[in-house]
């Protein structure tokens, strides 16, 4: 025999209506650390062909170009632009998640 939920509500509604709202802040707050993280990507593609980004520049991400140009090429001026530059995308895709999180980050003490 099979136990219905939450009064009644299957599976389905309990993961949609009660877990995923109460674990919410959790994920707004992976998802800010991965999508900086992501932006940062350098280790794995330096290790594996020291930053040549072989085959066909495809592993040439941004900041193996940045580390590239400031180091490689002792291009400070131009390394320090692209650094600023790094900065402001990952400040504006921040300011965009915090500025969209009101509507779907659940807070408990925000209820009235």
């Amino acid at each position: 025999m099979k136990r219905p939920g939450i009064d009644g509500a299957g599976w389905w509604r309990k993961l949609w209506n009660v877990t995923l709202p109460l674990i919410s802040p959790v994920l707004f707050y992976n998802l800010v650390l991965s999508v900086v993280g992501l932006l940062q990507y350098f280790l794995t593609p330096y290790v594996l062909n020291g930053g040549n980004g072989y085959p066909q520049d495809s592993t040439l991400f941004y900041m193996i170009y940045f580390y590239k140009q400031a180091f490689g090429f002792a291009n400070m001026g131009y390394g320090a632009t692209l650094a600023w530059f790094m900065f402001l995308i990952a400040l504006v895709i921040t300011l965009v998640l915090f500025g969209t999180s009101r509507f779907w980050v659940y807070y408990a003490a925000e209820q009235k």
